[in-house]
């Protein structure tokens, strides 16, 4: 992801072109096919600064179903952006296009922000004028405190850092409802809307899909929705993203047409590492023990 960041890691690293980038069919050289995601959700610069060198494209720091305030989600924000020099692309959840912490997301550097429960292109139209400038036809504030002139609001000649900003923050939406699925279409033809993210969890359990464990073969009316989704990605040539780890069946082959895969986040990790290395502590004191006897 350096070759999208910005001139300043103050401001956001342009995640719209690298996007655009997933969908082109001859992909240049350098070019990504897809970008492989983490998700923070302990909100501590502990967990940012770890999985910002990781090596992943994307950390989304979840603002939504995390208790993040705006001090906190500012520092988050900006630990990855400066610990992956970036190399890493921060994205933030917020919990709605009226939270006041999308301002602050924003104005940290975010380089692109994640909208749950967008179910009408009216609904997603108003998220990407919250985050666009009025020069890009938005009614998003310009902080009086956030870049310093001449040092951290630098842009390239011709431009400015709200240009800069208008032009790389991505607009990502959540399809999680059966009226997004059935909308889908005009939602992705919502100019400056950049990706599509299917929210299975939510539309498995407004679809009333029977609960399921992890491993056990995926509902139909999911891969139903996930056909649809394709097929108005490839129409609008918009990216699909979606947590990996939320969807599974006989066949993962449906992953070759999402773009944004969300792989895993630090709360899941330490609860698998920690599971694993209980149990492997276990068994070998009961084959030391069998050893004593």
């Amino acid at each position: 992801m350096e070759k999208y960041r910005a001139a300043s890691l103050f401001q956001p690293s342009n995640l719209a072109k690298a996007l655009q980038d997933t969908m082109n069919p001859s992909p240049l050289p350098g070019n990504p096919t897809h970008l492989l995601a983490t998700i923070v959700s302990i909100p501590h610069t502990i967990s940012a600064r770890t999985l910002a060198v990781l090596g992943y494209d994307l950390v989304m720091i979840d603002a939504q179903h995390t208790p993040i305030e705006a001090e906190n989600l500012v520092r988050l924000i900006q630990t990855v952006n400066f610990s992956s020099e970036g190399k890493t692309i921060p994205i933030c959840r917020v919990p709605s296009a009226q939270s006041d912490l999308l301002t602050y997301a924003l104005d940290a550097g975010a380089g692109g922000i994640v909208f749950p429960h967008i179910d009408t292109p009216e609904e997603a139209a108003e998220a990407v004028k919250k985050c666009r400038y009025a020069y890009s036809n938005g009614d998003r504030s310009l902080a009086p405190a956030v870049l310093v002139p001449g040092v951290t609001d630098i842009a390239p000649h011709g431009s400015s850092h709200e240009r800069v900003a208008d032009d790389n923050v991505a607009v990502i939406v959540q399809i999680e409802s059966p009226l997004a699925v059935e909308n889908a279409d005009a939602i992705a033809a919502v100019p400056g809307v950049n990706a599509l993210m299917l929210g299975t969890g939510d539309l498995r359990v407004a679809m009333r899909c029977p609960p399921r464990q992890t491993g056990d073969p995926e509902d139909p009316k999911i891969l139903d929705a996930i056909e649809r989704l394709v097929e108005v990605s490839k129409r609008h040539q918009k990216p699909l993203a979606v947590v990996t780890c939320k969807v599974s069946g006989t066949s993962n082959t449906w992953l070759k047409d999402f773009q944004v895969l969300m792989i895993t986040s630090d709360y899941l990790s330490v609860v698998r590492g920690h599971k694993e290395d209980l149990a492997r502590m276990v068994k070998t004191l009961a084959d030391v023990q069998g050893l004593k006897n």
